[in-house]
């Protein structure tokens, strides 16, 4: 996996590079899930696909990203808690702050932000969480 600040990831890649960038990296850092799960203990983040998940990056009509093909929908969701009483959003808006601020703060790579959405339910396999989403518009190759 080679990137560079103006480089581009392999769509494959991409995942991989972003839980890297958001690893623990002290104890009280979340949990970094870089596949769907069927169950998770939060806090934790959640890398996903958002739809849609693929869109093309260059060509009439589009607007160019250098050698770019394609724009990637990366998706982390951040699980505050259980939706139960308790500190749900205020966790949800750390797990926010520390996605953005350690993506930003990646010397290898720009991730460029699309959406924050606020936090909301999210079902897991039936168990009901508080989560909010970051999303990001990744220039990517396939």
């Amino acid at each position: 996996m080679a990137a560079t600040a103006t480089g581009l990831i392999a769509l494959g890649d991409l995942r991989d590079a972003a839980a890297a960038v958001l690893a623990p990296a002290t104890d009280t850092d979340p949990v970094v899930l870089v596949d769907r799960v069927d169950s998770l203990t939060p806090p934790a983040l959640m890398l996903d696909w958002a739809d849609p998940w693929l869109e093309p990056g260059t060509g009439p009509g589009t607007p160019t990203m250098g050698g770019c093909m394609w724009t990637a929908q990366l998706l982390v969701v951040c699980v505050g808690a259980r939706l139960e009483p308790g500190p749900g959003v205020a966790i949800c808006e750390q797990l926010v702050g520390y996605t953005i601020d350690r993506l930003e703060a990646d010397p290898a790579y720009t991730w460029p932000i699309d959406t924050v959405a606020a936090p909301r339910q999210h079902d897991i396999s039936g168990v009901t969480y508080l989560a909010a989403f970051v999303q990001y518009r990744v220039p990517t190759t396939i």
